[in-house]
This record gives C-alpha cells, structure tokens and sequence, in this order.
C-alpha cells in the first residue's frame, strides 16, 4: 500500500511540475507562453476572456489561438494588430500595438534581462 502511495504523488507532483507556464491578462484573458531564440511567443488560450481590447470600442478582439510575439529587442508583433513594442514595468509588462493594449500586472517574463525592456 505504501508503494502505491508514493507512486501515486510522484505522478502528481510529475504532472504539476509538468503545467505550462501561463499568463493572465489585466481584463482576464490567459495566455500560454513559449519561449523561443528570437524571444517569446503568448498565445491566447482562453475563449471566455476578453483578452484584448481594441481601442475604446470595449468588445474583445482576440479568439483563442491568436499570438503575440515578443522579441528580444522589445518588439512585438501580432498578426491582428501588426507591429508594436512591449516593455517591463515595476508592476508587470505590457505589450502596446496602434490602439491596443495589453497589460500583465504583477507578473514578469524572461525574454530579456528585466531592465532591458524597461518601459
């Protein structure tokens, strides 16, 4: 029994070590994240969030699988809304886009050094 025990929560210590990591917008849109050589990829991973809001409109734009690139020179792009740039904040990041904003309080991400994209 004892066995079975330990066998156990080695599985679900092994599958929460395993979770991705994620992102949650400022108006609750979550994000996955990758990173890759030319910096970060967030993809939105949450239908029922309004991710992103265009502009003043207040209607959510962003469906889920839609990306937003981060690059290691504080650059982004999105398909949707083309380029922008994102930076580091003391309370989080934010990628910025003509009209659109995106905010992650409180949270960081390892793209580039914290204080290379400072905002």
């Amino acid at each position: 029994m004892r066995n079975v025990l330990v066998g156990v929560c080695m599985v679900i210590a092994g599958a929460a070590a395993a979770q991705d990591t994620q992102y949650l917008s400022a108006d609750g849109g979550l994000f996955s994240y990758e990173k890759n050589r030319h910096g970060a990829v967030l993809k939105s991973v949450d239908p029922s969030g309004g991710s992103l809001l265009a502009g003043t409109s207040g209607r959510s734009v962003v469906a889920p699988g839609n990306a937003l690139y981060l690059g290691r020179s504080c650059d982004a792009f999105s398909l949707q809304f083309g380029d922008g740039r994102w930076s580091a904040t003391d309370g989080g990041f934010l990628v910025e886009f003509p009209g659109v904003q995106v905010v992650f309080p409180g949270q960081e991400i390892d793209v580039v050094s914290r204080n290379r994209c400072r905002g």
